[in-house]
């Protein structure tokens, strides 16, 4: 699950500035979010500092500097 894996990244001890979270987006299609502005996170929403509040499902991939960690699979159409 995504909020399971977002809490092992806080909960890792790592300087949290290695990752980021990508997730999609309305304007941009596809953003970076530093872990770094990250306030909270529970089971429906990631809670930004800035006051922004995303949804998990908007999530797409936790990333540890180039390397992703965790990623949604999506469905593909042949």
């Amino acid at each position: 699950m995504i909020r399971d894996a977002i809490n092992r990244v806080i909960w890792s001890g790592e300087d949290l500035k290695s990752f980021t979270i990508v997730v999609r987006d309305r304007v941009k299609v596809v953003a970076e979010i530093p872990f770094t502005d990250l306030e909270a996170v529970d089971r429906h929403y990631l809670y930004l500092k800035d006051g922004n509040v995303i949804p998990l499902h908007r999530v797409l991939e936790i990333r540890r500097n180039d390397e992703t960690l965790w990623h949604r699979y999506s469905k593909k159409t042949t």
